[in-house]
């Protein structure tokens, strides 16, 4: 988890981001990702549904930092045609500000604000051990995951279920968090698939 302050630089450059978009391409309303170090460091396709695809992720995010970057996008007015929401992990390492279990649903009520199809991913497989595995406190990982999908029924939004991924070798690297390419390539496709069989 980052320092308040490193973790509102970062927000503040992907709103810069957001609006350079938006003064290029105003009339577009495109696919937005916002989560953590796993999303920001993923491969997208430029383009899901038709539409481009802005990834705002960043590493070290936690459901406070996502729901600020939710509630900023309504202040600028972007109105991401669809919003893909994946962050939990860094909440079972160390605690938010706010409980994960109030936070998330709130960033799940902002994002369908916004007029996004919103769409919440679940939490990826984690190894036994590891440097980042051994961090996470287990029963905190599974209220998270929990909690997920609960406001994906609650607030109607399309649950993308990561939890299970087939892959040949490894899903995770070393540290026990992070994805492998193979964990990679059965993560983005999976997620790209379930949008690309909802699009708006």
């Amino acid at each position: 988890m980052l320092d308040t302050s490193i973790a509102e630089r970062r927000e503040s450059e992907i709103l810069q981001h957001v609006k350079d978009f938006m003064a290029q391409r105003g009339g577009e309303r495109p696919v937005v990702f916002v989560g953590d170090s796993i999303v920001q460091d993923a491969h997208f396709s430029p383009t899901l549904c038709g539409r481009p695809v802005i990834n705002a992720a960043y590493g070290g995010a936690v459901a406070g930092g996502v729901l600020r970057l939710v509630e900023a996008f309504g202040d600028i007015r972007l109105a991401p045609a669809v919003l893909v929401i994946s962050v939990g992990v860094n909440n079972s390492i160390r605690t938010d500000h706010r409980p994960f279990a109030e936070t998330y649903p709130e960033i799940v009520r902002r994002a369908a604000g916004l007029g996004s199809k919103v769409f919440v991913v679940s939490l990826a497989p984690v190894a036994a051990s590891g440097v980042m595995a051994d961090e996470i406190d287990r029963a905190r990982f599974s209220d998270i995951d929990r909690v997920i999908r609960q406001a994906a029924r609650d607030g109607s939004a399309a649950l993308i279920d990561v939890g299970t991924l087939q892959t040949k070798t490894s899903p995770v690297v070393p540290d026990g968090v992070h994805l492998s390419a193979d964990g990679y390539a059965a993560w983005t496709a999976t997620i790209e698939g379930a949008i690309n069989a909802q699009c708006p």
